[in-house]
């Protein structure tokens, strides 16, 4: 009898060692995204890499193209900071907000904007880079484009899915909007007539400009609602989105920035601009 009581008396203690045990181990769920950026040893950042000189393409020393820009650099960095590899997962521009939530990117850098629609899917990193919106058009023309309305009865290009397209687009009376996944398909339309103008931040104008000499800015102003450029990160990650914003803020800090765009504006001429 005692053996027995022994027995199950033993039985229980084990049980109970594996409860306790059990109980002090954190449970999967728990792993926030951040540890489980750190424990594959990888971030990855989804891009579109058509957007110089925010991501574009160029041939590297050894002739592999390569992924580059301003915010590839600020990704590189990011990456560094939190101690793991940065990995490059490039696609459509209108692809990016589906891959955060479905979890195949950790964080989109794609010169992109925070609205109130995104934000009920996702969060933002602090603002990293501000920037103007501007119309691009063909050089004999840009001078008839003076206001708002001058593209009324004209088709005007945009990249879909982007705040160009949503935000700005809507802001030229009566104009009619071609948007295609790539400004790198808007350019020759817009060159061969089919488009009046096209939608583009400033520096990728000026990119554009650097390769067209028959290209230009309009002398128009569009009424800005931008609250300029963050890294869009998984919903409800505050280990994540703290760790993103401290690195951003030392970049900003040491005008790191302002640095990488100089840097890409030279590499323009590397640019794949027109496939």
């Amino acid at each position: 009898m005692k053996t027995r009581i022994l027995a199950v008396l033993l039985a229980l203690a084990v049980v109970l060692a594996a409860m306790l045990l059990t109980a002090c181990q954190p449970a999967a769920e728990d792993k926030t995204r951040l540890d489980a950026i750190k424990e594959a040893g990888v971030l990855v950042v989804g891009t579109s890499p058509d957007y110089p000189p925010y991501e574009f393409i160029v041939a590297g020393e050894d002739g592999a193209m390569e992924t580059v820009g301003i915010d590839m650099w600020i990704a590189r960095d990011i990456a560094e900071a939190i101690g793991v590899e940065l990995k490059i997962e490039a696609m459509d521009f209108a692809g990016l907000d589906s891959a955060l939530q479905m979890g195949t990117i950790d964080m989109i850098m794609a010169a992109y904007n925070p609205t109130e629609d995104r934000a009920e899917i996702m969060d933002f990193s602090e603002v990293y880079y501000i920037d103007t919106v501007v119309a691009l058009t063909l050089a004999e023309n840009a001078e008839q484009y003076t206001d708002l309305s001058s593209f009324s009865g004209q088709k005007v290009g945009v990249q879909l899915g982007t705040t160009l397209e949503t935000d700005y687009f809507p802001q030229l009376e009566g104009a009619e909007k071609v948007a295609l996944k790539k400004i790198t398909q808007l350019v020759p339309e817009l060159k061969a007539g089919a488009l009046a103008g096209i939608l583009v931040e400033e520096p990728i104008a000026n990119a554009y400009i650097a390769n067209n000499p028959d290209l230009a800015i309009a002398p128009l102003t569009f009424d800005t609602g931008a609250e300029g450029y963050v890294a869009a990160l998984p919903k409800d990650e505050p280990e994540f989105k703290a760790a993103v914003d401290e690195a951003i803020a030392a970049l900003v800090e040491a005008n790191t920035i302002a640095g990488y765009a100089e840097q890409a504006q030279e590499m323009q001429d590397q640019a794949i601009l027109d496939e």
